[in-house]
């Protein structure tokens, strides 16, 4: 079920709101199942087959979680990781890798093309994190199955992220505040969803068109390239935030507060700043799980910038079983070495306009190996910049006035505006308010005109 739905909009979503407080009233643990049962249904409404994995999933990481609680042994830990970690990497790398290997020794093993249980790389990593802080006595309480069974599958981030910390979600279920409506939140939430709805709908949805064109071109031109590319990173920016904003907005529904996972990172002056603002949760994960175990910057010069690109390798691999994306990754890894080397070892500054303009191409045009088929398709858009023959100018060569005001509206938004977080700190209810959320809603439910998915459930 995709938040971008009549179903989820008009039926799912307030039924399971009124549901979780009526419920409520009866006894808390009430709620919390009709909450999960809701979970659980939204999930399996994608695929059914893939909700016994996921319920197989959780079963397995409480229990390794109930022995860790008693026997705080690593080898205990360990096992719980590894078993999560394969998993993961049979159900989205076996093809890739075993694909590489047919290519490299001739070999003839056979690909199962297996289809991507959604959100695994989301409750996998979460899971993760539950057992290590577990095993480090982070969660001192033993939460009952119910509510750990909340803290996984809450559908607001079950499929998309944020990636959530059992200590920052599980004693939110637990408290008798948050089983009770709240106005404020109510209609915080509602404001914030619509935002995010209508930055999907209505942005990154009319974007999609023009990126995809591009990609899809045999020989395109310098305009196409462009357009396209420009395009493709307004598309990903306006998916990924409007996903974290009606994730939070729904999680404010219910009173639940989830973590911000996007804060306009295309103003960003360094890459580092970009990535501690593009996808929070993820780089906060990757940091305590590969970057800091490493050594972190603990180990030296050399172990420092060697962590950097392990991570963004990884990070890149995470993102999509393909050498573009690894290429991808591995390239942010890079520039954070160089942004190290130049702010940290050679002590410079550069003034914050010449370092935005610099950070957001790189931002920018980097995408163009995340989406790309292949290496060689990635390197003919970069070719494609430096062609200006006429008769190339094939897709965007005259580009509508339609268009034109839909890149405006773009940069201003990306630009110029705060970021949805400021919004949602500063929110206050007024008829104004929910007078621009009811105009949003409709005009984003009246877009609804077809099957509308977003790019991070590809993650």
């Amino acid at each position: 079920m995709l938040f971008c739905s009549y179903i989820f909009v008009l039926l799912f979503l307030p039924l399971t709101v009124a549901g979780y407080f009526l419920l409520n009233k009866i006894d808390n643990r009430a709620g919390r199942c009709w909450l999960l049962a809701a979970s659980l249904y939204f999930y399996g409404y994608f695929n059914t087959a893939y909700l016994f994995l996921l319920l197989g999933s959780l079963v397995f990481n409480y229990f390794i979680g109930f022995l860790l609680y008693s026997h705080r042994k690593r080898w205990l830990m360990i096992f719980g990781i590894a078993v999560n970690l394969f998993l993961l990497g049979y159900c989205k790398y076996y093809d890739f890798f075993v694909g590489n290997l047919n290519s490299l020794f001739g070999t003839d093993f056979v690909l199962k093309h297996l289809m991507l249980p959604l959100g695994i790389s989301f409750f996998t990593f979460q899971q993760i994190s539950y057992l290590s802080d577990v095993f480090h006595g982070e969660l001192e309480e033993r939460y009952s199955p119910l509510t750990y069974a909340l803290f996984v599958t809450f559908f607001p981030q079950l499929v998309a992220g944020p990636i959530v910390l059992a200590n920052e979600m599980m004693p939110q279920f637990a408290k008798k505040e948050n089983c009770v409506p709240n106005f404020a939140n109510l209609s915080c939430g509602i404001f914030v969803f619509a935002l995010g709805l209508a930055k999907k709908m209505l942005l990154a949805d009319n974007f999609a068109p023009i990126a995809s064109a591009l990609f899809a071109a045999k020989d395109p031109g310098f305009m196409d390239a462009l357009s396209g590319t420009f395009a493709c990173a307004m598309q990903v920016y306006f998916d990924f935030s409007g996903y974290s904003d009606m994730a939070i907005g729904i999680g404010l529904m219910f009173n639940i507060m989830l973590p911000v996972n996007f804060l306009s990172p295309y103003k960003a002056t360094n890459i580092q700043e970009f990535w501690h603002t593009w996808h929070i949760t993820l780089g906060r994960f990757l940091t305590s799980f590969i970057y800091f175990p490493l050594g972190g910057n603990r180990k030296g010069k050399i172990r420092t910038y060697v962590n950097l690109l392990i991570t963004f390798f990884l990070s890149g691999l995470w993102h999509g079983a393909s050498w573009c994306f690894v290429f991808w990754g591995t390239l942010h890894g890079v520039a954070l070495c160089i942004h190290r080397i130049w702010s940290k070892e050679l002590k410079l500054k550069m003034a914050v306009v010449p370092a935005f303009i610099i950070t957001f191409l790189f931002s920018w045009l980097s995408q163009v190996f995340a989406w790309s088929r292949d290496m060689a398709h990635a390197f003919s858009i970069y070719a494609a910049f430096g062609d200006f023959s006429r008769e190339k100018f094939s897709v965007y060569a005259e580009l509508s006035s339609n268009t034109i005001l839909l890149f405006v509206v773009g940069i201003i938004l990306v630009f110029f505006f705060p970021s949805t977080d400021s919004f949602r700190r500063n929110f206050v209810p007024s008829k104004w308010n929910l007078l621009l959320a009811f105009v949003l809603l409709a005009w984003s439910v009246l877009s609804f005109n077809k099957i509308s998915p977003f790019i991070y459930f590809n993650f």
